[in-house]
């Protein structure tokens, strides 16, 4: 009799030991899993992994575009939340100090998360703060007409390059400080561009044109922050904007997806190899990512915009594996956010059905992929 009355007691325990407050999710088996909700439909938001491995997703939108164009009038989502991929759970945090979407969020070293806007130009450079919940305005806005990228530099600091009519701008934001360097013009067009951390601290900036359409002879470059100066990378073999770049565990960066200069897909990928200062072809593909990033085992991960297939690529293969799931077709505006365990986060998003021509719905969906 006693032997069951212990037996009975671990069992009991092994169900309520976390609290009636703290259910652990499910392991997930391999694939992609709809695991919970956002406290609102969101598109368009930021998200940033915390260092205690939960996920911050702030702001967004909430209202549908124009149907068939025209002007977005929405002020954003003031309203942020904290997921935790050990629930599956999304709680409310603070609010951010103004609505705001299409941001960069970027994680500090001291746990910090910095807050820049793209597109608008009167929106202040912001920060959250994990142990308080809460946000506040830290820099006026950095470029009259917005941040297109921002890197976080190995001394702490972050490269800023914004667009003009006239070409790119840059300034450095030191976050310790809560200061920015001077706006310097760049001969580098800005808009559509990526910029990436390479391995050696350096950034490799690939693509874009000039803010108001006109396309520039293709011209990539190297910032250094040592020498905070710039220098000519190798040329692309198809010139375009608005693609995805992606670090590659051997320090090389992949560059795929994006519009050519005739207003067509760009879908030959390419890699560029810091070492000779080139980029070369990177197999063949018909993927236009809506998002991309690299996994713990090497591979990447892309979301294709107009099917919602998700297919790995191979660096060493140079092929892309479908892996038979997806997240529905004509999606835009969610974000991916690579977890601690190498699982990946699928939050929000704006859903389509005819081509992407008709807006449908903002999802509050959250899927996890497990590779």
């Amino acid at each position: 009799m006693t032997s069951r009355i212990v037996i009975a007691l671990l069992v009991v325990t092994s169900f309520c030991a976390c609290g009636s407050d703290s259910v652990m999710m499910p392991d997930l088996e391999r694939g992609l899993h709809e695991v919970g909700n956002l406290t609102r439909p969101r598109n368009l938001h930021v998200t940033a992994l915390l260092q205690n491995g939960k996920v911050l997703i702030a702001g967004g939108n909430a209202a549908l575009p124009p149907a068939g164009g025209g002007v977005w009038e929405s002020e954003g989502l003031v309203s942020a939340e904290i997921f935790d991929p050990e629930t599956g759970i999304s709680t409310p945090t603070g609010d951010m100090t103004i609505g705001r979407y299409e941001d960069h969020g970027i994680l500090l070293a001291d746990g910090r998360v910095l807050i820049i806007s793209s597109f608008i130009p009167r929106h202040p450079i912001e920060m959250y703060y994990p142990h308080s919940g809460g946000f506040d305005a830290v820099a006026d806005a950095p470029f009259t007409f917005g941040t297109r990228s921002a890197t976080l530099l190995p001394n702490g600091k972050v490269l800023l390059i914004g667009a003009s009519p006239a070409g790119g701008r840059w300034r450095v934001f030191d976050p310790t400080a809560g200061t920015l360097s001077d706006t310097i013009a760049m001969d580098h067009p800005g808009y559509g561009h990526t910029a990436t951390l390479l391995k050696d601290g350096r950034v490799l900036i690939v693509g874009g044109k000039l803010f108001g359409g006109e396309w520039l002879p293709g011209r990539n470059f190297i910032y250094d922050p040592s020498t905070e100066a710039f220098s000519e990378a190798g040329s692309l073999q198809v010139d375009r904007i608005l693609h995805k770049a992606v670090l590659l565990q051997d320090g090389r960066v992949m560059i795929v997806g994006g519009y050519r200069r005739d207003g067509r897909r760009a879908q030959t990928p390419e890699i560029y190899n810091p070492e000779t200062n080139t980029f070369s072809p990177a197999g063949t593909s018909v993927m236009d990512p809506l998002a991309a990033l690299l996994l713990p085992s090497g591979r990447v991960f892309f979301i294709h915009r107009d099917n919602g297939n998700i297919a790995l690529y191979n660096p060493d293969t140079q092929v892309f594996s479908p892996t038979g799931h997806s997240i529905g077709p004509w999606r835009s505006g969610l974000t991916v956010t690579l977890l601690d365990d190498g699982r990946v986060l699928i939050a929000g998003g704006l859903k389509t059905t005819d081509g992407g021509h008709s807006p449908e719905s903002i999802t509050d969906q959250i899927f996890i992929f497990t590779p």
